[in-house]
């Protein structure tokens, strides 16, 4: 068990899904908007927003959506969380944040540099970073690692740190020893075939972070700096 990291399950497309992982002890769960093989249409995230109770909140996935169209979505799906995976800018961000979503951006470095200077571009517009391995396949959600040691230069005291990329039962706590994220973010690891989300792997990585169920706060709009 590891007290305090946060535990997302990414890509689901079924509320049974979506209520196991409540079940379990999951403080996100996510639906996909891009167009990738996990995506959702607004009437079916519905359904998954609608099988979440307590504390757990969702997060919406977007790749260069308009910041008019994520609205349109917030107000019809529900999701409190966008998750910004495309080339948007820290403008666009904080945009979405101004309109009282909080936002995730995704980067997918492909060195210890490049993390660092998108993690300094984005740290003021945006509530937390998720960090993912590159691949030339999509713009996320192809299970990509990177080397957890990239984030030791990191300034840890702005955004919250979301770790992703490659993770399952098996490794997710050695990623939490290297990468000492806020959040573990599972999408692929808890498949039995793309796309597919399985309710004993949805628990199995719970049940490795989180141990008993217990109540982990979520990520909030962090204060404007004056």
């Amino acid at each position: 068990m590891s007290d305090g990291v946060r535990v997302k399950i990414c890509g689901l497309k079924e509320a049974a899904h979506a209520a196991a992982a409540v079940g379990a002890g999951a403080d996100y769960i996510g639906v996909v908007f891009a167009e990738r093989i996990r995506s959702v249409t607004p009437q079916e995230a519905r359904a998954v927003v609608d099988a979440l109770e307590g504390a757990t909140q969702a997060v919406a996935v977007f790749v260069d959506a308009l910041a008019d169209d994520i609205l349109r979505y917030r107000d019809r799906v529900g999701f409190s969380v966008a998750q910004l995976h495309g080339a948007e800018s820290p403008a666009d961000a904080q945009a979405l944040r101004d309109e009282g979503l909080v936002v995730w951006k995704a980067i997918r470095p492909t060195s210890r540099e490049a993390l660092g200077e998108s993690w300094q571009a984005f740290s003021e517009a945006t509530d937390a970073l998720l960090v993912e391995g590159f691949s030339p396949e999509a713009a996320g959600g192809t299970g990509s690692a990177f080397p957890h040691e990239w984030l030791s230069a990191i300034d840890r005291s702005g955004p919250d740190l979301v770790l992703a990329g490659g993770l399952n039962a098996d490794n997710v706590m050695a990623a939490i020893r290297d990468g000492r994220p806020n959040v573990v973010d599972v999408s692929s690891g808890v498949e039995v075939a793309p796309g597919i989300k399985s309710i004993d792997r949805i628990n199995a990585f719970l049940s490795k972070v989180r141990g008993p169920v217990s109540g982990a706060s979520p990520v909030t709009p962090r204060e404007e700096t004056p």
